[in-house]
C-alpha cells in the first residue's frame, strides 16, 4: 500500500513538472524537495494508522462483562486484560461493559439468558458460584440462574483475601467484638466469599459478624475508612494506598502462609496467616481454620454451548495475555497471585471451590 501511494505521488509530481516545463526540462530542486516531503508525510501517517490499529483492534468486538463497579479490583483487571488482549490479538477488539447489581447476580442472570453462540465473555467470580450453590441447596437467597450455563475457561484474577481494620484496632479486638455480637464488616451481599471466609473463622471463636452491603471493593473499603464498619475483607489492590498512608492496617491473610508486599509508614509489613507456621498470635493455635481459606477472584467465562472453536480461542487469548510482561507486571503491582488455570481444569477448580464454600457455610451457620 505504501509503495503504491508513494508511486502515485511521484507520478503526479512528474506529470505536473512536464506540463509546466516541457519534456526537455529536468525537475527543479523545489520539486524534488516536495516529493521527499510528501513521501515522509505519507510514511508517517501510515505508521500512525498501523500503530492505532494494533492498539485498538480492528476485528470483531468482544464484550467483557464486568459485574462490579468501576474502580474495583475486578474492573481494573478486566480493563487491563481487554487492553493487553486487543494488543496481542488485534483480530478482536475487547471492550469492558459494566453490568452491576446483586453483587454479581444481575450479570450472571443476564449472561445465562444470552444465546450460547454469543462471543460475550463474563468476569465470573467465585463468590457468585458460591452463593448460587448455597441458594439452591440451603435457600439462603433467590437464585434466578443456573451456573451450569456458565463455562469458566481462564483464570484472570487469583487473590488472597486480607482482613483490614483501622490503626486503633487489632485482630484480637475484632474477635472480641464478634463474640459480643457487635462486629460489622463491609461487603457485598451476605454470604459473599469474604463473608464466608471471615464468618466461618469467627464461628470457631464463638463470634458473629454483620455484613453491611456496598457495591464493589472500592466502596467496601471506603465504608471502613469512613468509620461506618469495623473491618473490611478485600483484595490487596483495594487498600494498598491506604495501608501505605497508614489509614488502614492489614491484620490477617486468609492463607496458610504470611502475606508480604505491603508497605506502611514504618516500612514493610508482613501479614500473619490463619494457618500454618505464620498463624496470627491472636488465633488459637490448637484449632484448624483452613476451612476459611477459599479460592478468590475469578475467571473469564463463555456461555455453555459455545463452539469449541470459540472456547479454544478464548483460552489461547488468555494464555497469550498471561505470557506478556505487561499483564504479569500489572498483576504483581497490585499484589495478586500469578495463577493460570485453563479449560476443563478451570471448570473442575470451580466445582472443588464450591464444595469448600458449602463446608465454610455449614461452619458459619452451625450446621456442621
Amino acid at each position: 500500500m505504501r509503495k503504491q501511494l508513494l508511486a502515485g505521488i511521484l507520478a503526479t509530481a512528474m506529470a505536473a513538472s512536464l506540463a509546466a516545463c516541457g519534456s526537455s526540462s529536468a525537475p527543479s530542486a523545489a520539486t524534488e524537495a516536495a516529493k521527499t516531503e510528501a513521501a515522509k508525510t505519507e510514511s508517517a501517517a501510515e505508521t500512525k494508522a498501523e500503530e492505532k490499529q494494533a492498539a485498538t483492534g480492528s476485528g470483531e468486538t468482544v464484550k467483557v462483562i464486568c459485574p462490579y463497579g468501576v474502580g474495583g479490583t475486578a474492573d481494573i483487571i478486566a480493563r487491563k486484560f481487554a487492553e493487553v488482549a486487543t494488543k496481542t490479538h488485534p483480530e478482536y477488539n475487547f471492550i469492558v461493559e459494566q453490568q452491576t447489581g446483586g453483587d454479581g447476580f444481575a450479570a450472571a442472570t443476564a449472561f445465562t439468558q444470552e444465546d450460547p453462540s454469543t462471543t460475550d465473555l463474563l468476569v465470573y467470580g467465585y463468590g457468585v458460584a458460591y452463593r448460587h450453590d448455597l441458594g439452591k441447596q440451603f435457600n439462603t437467597e433467590v437464585v434466578d440462574f443456573d451456573r451450569s450455563e456458565i463455562l469458566p475457561l481462564a483464570t484472570v484474577d487469583d487473590r488472597t483475601w486480607i482482613l483490614y481494620t483501622t490503626p486503633d484496632q487489632t485482630l484480637g479486638g475484632l474477635i472480641e467484638k464478634a463474640k459480643s455480637g457487635g462486629l460489622k464488616m463491609s461487603g457485598g451481599n451476605p454470604l459473599s466469599d469474604p463473608h464466608l471466609a471471615l464468618g466461618s473463622l469467627l464461628a470457631q471463636e464463638g463470634g458473629k459478624v454483620m455484613v453491611v452491603p456496598y457495591d464493589g471493593g472500592a466502596a467496601q473499603k471506603k465504608g471502613l475508612t469512613d468509620g461506618e464498619v469495623d473491618c473490611f475483607v478485600g483484595t490487596t489492590q483495594a487498600a494498598q494506598e491506604d495501608v501505605e498512608a497508614g489509614n488502614l492496617i492489614p491484620v490477617l491473610a486468609f492463607s496458610d502462609k504470611a502475606f508480604t508486599g505491603f508497605k506502611g509508614p514504618q516500612g514493610d509489613i508482613t501479614v500473619p496467616s490463619l494457618a500454618g507456621a505464620d498463624m496470627a498470635a491472636d488465633l488459637d493455635a490448637s484449632k484448624d481454620y483452613t476451612k476459611s481459606i477459599l479460592p478468590a477472584g475469578g475467571s473469564l467465562a463463555t456461555r455453555k454451548g459455545a463452539s469449541q472453536e470459540w472456547q479454544d480461542a478464548v483460552v489461547q487469548v488468555a494464555k497469550d495475555v498471561w505470557a506478556t510482561d505487561e499483564y504479569k507486571d500489572f498483576i504483581a503491582s497490585i499484589m495478586l497471585n500469578d495463577t493460570e488455570i485453563y479449560g476443563q481444569d478451570d471448570v473442575q477448580h470451580y466445582e472443588d471451590a464450591c464444595k469448600a464454600a458449602v463446608e465454610a457455610f455449614k461452619l458459619l451457620s452451625g450446621q456442621n
